[in-house]
């Protein structure tokens, strides 16, 4: 009953120029008075956000995908750093050109958020010795002297292919600093702030309460029967619940929106969709609706995580917060899936999350697949008046399936 009345209150509402690496510089009382009043853009409301990630402005890729719907670019990666000083500062470090991201900035217009991207797969993890205060100071200047060209910092640190690998886990300083950094960029300087967690590093289907520091464990959703196909791949790089200690400690305020990584590898999603649907018989589209709409009813309930100096708490992840993140055309249906079209139709017509991310826009147009325009016209779709949410008011299944690339 309390899920059903949730999914209930979920509908209701929804009709309601440098080179690298880039140091940080103190800032210039000297600078002018227009910038000094620089304010970063905060996101469009009530229109569903489309995130893609890029790691290359100088193609025309970017620019693409912003005319195909794309709101929000989060560019990957920069890192917390320090120098080589004695004693040494923090700065951010990024491979990125950042006079390209300017030039893409200026083109895409101010309708168009572009975010610090913090982390990634191998990335390296902030180094010890410095508060999430001083972190925030250390982005503010850095983003100062680069002409402001960041709207806000997404967090994506994850864990490492070496299993032995100092990041192949967290330790609490690093989540100590990802949530002080959020909430002092968000309450004392207004940035935009956000993370993308990995599915099992903020698992809402979770069926206990435990939490880990590690980042190297086995998928344990896959059930003794079905693990085969992991050991195969000798994938172990799922976490547990990590990122709910820092919601917890800078608070859900503290972020705009938390994309939900999906097409994490062999994640639980990708579990529930593919095998688990196979085996009862449920088509994909269905399979992927409904194991969507069971992570919004869950995130909006909340779930119980026992952290760290906390005991248990419970974490909430309210639906217009709620971003599901999913792979384009590199999944391979098996470690990774690919949503199908009908599933994100549905998606915002019968749950109006916060919006869509995908990893990544280089990979746009691979197999045919633009997510970024698919996600568009589901947004367009669920513009239209339906006079209920049962399956017949969505366009017939001919109708929906032309070639991806003709949308």
């Amino acid at each position: 009953m309390a899920h059903a009345i949730a999914l209930v209150l979920i509908l209701l509402m929804a009709s309601s120029s440098c080179s690298v690496p880039c140091l940080a510089l103190a800032k210039d009382a000297s600078a002018p008075q227009q910038q000094q009043e620089w304010k970063p853009r905060q996101p469009v409301k009530h229109q569903p956000l489309v995130i893609g990630y890029s790691h290359n402005p100088k193609g025309d890729k970017v620019l693409q995908a912003i005319g195909h719907g794309v709101s929000v670019v989060c560019w990957s990666f920069l890192h917390l750093d320090v120098d080589d000083q004695d004693p040494p500062n923090p700065i951010i470090r990024t491979d990125l050109d950042l006079s390209a991201i300017k030039a893409v900035r200026d083109a895409a217009g101010k309708d168009v958020l572009h975010m610090a991207a913090i982390g990634g797969w191998n990335g390296p993890h902030p180094p010890p010795g410095f508060s999430g205060a001083q972190w925030a100071q250390t982005f503010v200047d850095f983003n100062k002297q680069n002409g402001y060209i960041f709207d806000g910092l997404d967090w994506d640190l994850e864990g490492h292919d070496d299993r032995t690998a100092p990041t192949s886990a967290f330790t609490l300083d690093t989540l100590d600093v990802m949530a002080d950094m959020s909430k002092a960029l968000k309450e004392q300087h207004g940035y935009i702030v956000s993370m993308a967690p990995a599915e099992s590093y903020l698992d809402v289907l979770a069926p206990d309460h435990q939490f880990s520091l590690d980042l190297n464990l086995f998928p344990r959703w896959w059930e003794k029967t079905d693990r085969q196909v992991v050991k195969v791949d000798t994938f172990s790089h799922a976490g547990r619940q990590c990122y709910a200690y820092v919601i917890h400690r800078a608070g859900i305020n503290s972020f705009d929106w938390v994309s939900l990584q999906l097409y994490e590898s062999f994640s639980r999603f990708a579990y529930e969709t593919t095998v688990v649907a196979e085996r009862d018989g449920e088509n994909v589209i269905s399979a992927q609706m409904d194991a969507m709409r069971r992570r919004a009813v869950a995130g909006f309930d909340g779930f119980d995580v026992e952290l760290p100096n906390y005991g248990r708490v419970r974490i909430q992840v309210p639906p217009w917060k709620l971003v599901f993140g999913f792979a384009n055309g590199w999944a391979d249906g098996t470690k990774v899936v690919t949503v199908e079209r009908r599933a994100l139709n549905r998606l915002f017509v019968r749950l109006k999350t916060a919006g869509v991310m995908f990893w990544t826009i280089e990979e746009e147009g691979k197999n045919g697949l633009y997510l970024a325009k698919e996600v568009n016209e589901a947004i367009v779709r669920s513009k239209i008046d339906w006079h209920d949410l049962n399956d017949d008011v969505l366009p017939d299944e001919d109708e929906d399936e032309q070639p991806r690339d003709e949308l």
